[in-house]
C-alpha cells in the first residue's frame, strides 16, 4: 500500500489559546508526537513536514521570562528534521478602550483610557500561503491543519473540491467549528488531555552540545 504524503500546518497562536493557555505543563509540547498522534491510521501516512506558524513574543516586564522561555522552546523544535518554523510578528499599538466600570451617572458616558494592545500579524496569511504553494508544487496529497480559525475554510474548500486533495482539520477549541467541518474530508476537536501525553523530556540535548531544560514555569 502506498502511503499518503502528508503535511501538517499548525497555527501556533490558535493552538495556544485554544488548548494550551493557562496549562503550564502542556506548553513543553513534543509537536511531532502531538501532531502524528492525531492522525487516524498513522501507518497509512508518510509525514513529510510539520510546519509551525508562530511569532516571537516581545519582552514584557510583567512576565520577563516569557520571551526567553519561548526562545528555548523554538530552539528545541529546531532540532526536529521534519519541523519547519515559519514566523510572523507581534505588533503593539495604543488603542482607546472603555474601562470596566459603571458609566458616569450624571452624563451616562463610559470612561475610556489608552491601553497597549498586542496582536499577532501575518501568521495566518503565512499558513494559507504556504499551504497553497504546497498544493501548486504537489508537495503532498494530504493537508492537515491544526487550527479552529474559520478563515482557513476557503483554502481548505479549494484544496478539497478544486485540487481534489485530502484535507483534515484538528480544532484546538472545545466548540465545533461547523464551517471548517463542512469543507474538510475529516474533522475532529483535539482531546483536551492529549498535550499532557505528548511532552518533551525535561532536558533536551542540542546537536551543538548545549542542553535545554524545561522552563520552571512550564513544569
Amino acid at each position: 500500500m502506498q502511503k499518503k504524503q502528508t503535511i501538517f500546518y499548525i497555527d501556533g497562536f490558535n493552538l495556544y489559546h485554544g488548548l494550551l493557555k493557562d496549562t503550564p505543563s502542556r506548553q513543553w509540547l513534543d509537536l511531532e508526537r502531538f501532531a502524528t498522534s492525531l492522525l487516524p491510521r498513522l501507518e497509512e501516512h508518510d509525514v513529510v513536514a510539520i510546519k509551525y506558524f508562530t511569532a516571537r513574543i516581545k519582552y514584557n516586564p510583567a512576565d520577563p521570562q516569557a520571551a526567553f522561555n519561548q526562545d528555548r522552546y523554538l530552539d528545541v523544535l529546531g532540532t526536529f528534521p521534519k519541523i519547519k518554523i515559519i514566523e510572523g510578528f507581534y505588533k503593539r499599538f495604543r488603542v482607546k478602550l472603555p474601562f470596566a466600570a459603571e458609566p458616569c451617572k450624571s452624563c451616562d458616558k463610559m470612561p475610556y483610557g489608552l491601553v497597549y494592545r498586542t496582536v499577532e500579524k501575518r501568521s495566518d496569511v503565512n499558513l494559507a500561503t504556504e499551504m497553497m504553494a504546497d498544493v501548486i508544487r504537489r508537495a503532498a496529497d494530504t493537508f492537515v491543519v491544526i487550527s479552529g480559525d474559520v478563515d482557513f475554510a476557503a483554502p481548505l474548500c479549494f484544496i478539497r473540491h478544486e485540487a481534489k486533495l485530502r484535507t483534515l482539520v484538528f480544532n484546538p477549541h472545545e466548540k465545533v467549528c461547523e464551517e471548517l467541518r463542512r469543507f474538510t474530508s475529516y474533522y475532529r476537536n483535539i482531546p483536551r488531555d492529549l498535550p499532557t501525553r505528548c511532552q518533551l523530556p525535561d532536558v533536551v540535548p542540542l546537536p551543538n552540545g548545549r542542553t535545554i531544560h524545561r522552563p520552571p514555569a512550564w513544569a
